[in-house]
């Protein structure tokens, strides 16, 4: 992860229209990005469409962006936000069947019964997530999978630290139930 001073470096020069600086910030931050909007639309084709969108949006309008008053990373998330409550609003008035995708896996950790143990349990905990409340569900991925810090989930949804701190308590105790209360396969076969 690159030093803040470096991300202020590198944002300076893209606002210089440097197409360099800003292919550096998209790799510096494109994963973290788009596993945010994964985990929020479940579609991996529209996740890769909306964090493309991301930074277009984020290149277009960088000269908008203020180092003062957030930090880079809090910007993208921002837009990347308010690009899934708009892919959310459109698709909420098309009527259409949803194709089932299998989340990101991990990487083949060389023995394939612990990979395919992981990856039960991978979809396990995505199925969960899934039954979460929106604002659950975006709280414990910026915080768990993300590692951002609360001020910055507070920042990136627009919502107080406190907010934060009770939403990712009552996701914790919602997540922990819902698992406690499904076996293994079980809980795969329930739509």
């Amino acid at each position: 992860m690159a030093s803040e001073a470096s991300v202020r470096n590198l944002v300076k020069k893209a606002k210089g229209r440097d197409p360099e600086a800003f292919g550096l910030l998209y790799d510096e931050y494109v994963d973290q990005i788009f596993r945010y909007i994964y985990y929020k639309v479940g579609n991996f084709t529209e996740a890769q469409d909306l964090t493309g969108q991301t930074f277009l949006k984020s290149f277009e309008n960088i000269d908008s962006y203020e180092m003062r008053d957030v930090a880079f990373s809090s910007w993208l998330y921002r837009i990347a936000h308010n690009l899934v409550v708009d892919f959310f609003r459109r698709e909420s008035k098309r009527e259409n069947v949803p194709i089932e995708e299998q989340p990101p896996t991990p990487s083949n950790r060389g023995n394939p019964v612990e990979t395919v143990l992981a990856d039960l349990e991978s979809e396990r905990l995505y199925k969960a997530m899934g039954k979460l409340t929106h604002n659950q569900r975006e709280v414990l991925v910026l915080k768990f999978i993300d590692n951002l810090s609360n001020n910055q989930v507070a920042e990136i949804m627009g919502i107080s630290v406190g907010a934060v701190k009770s939403t990712q308590k009552r996701g914790l105790l919602s997540l922990n139930r819902i698992l406690s209360n499904s076996s293994g396969s079980d809980f795969l076969e329930r739509p």
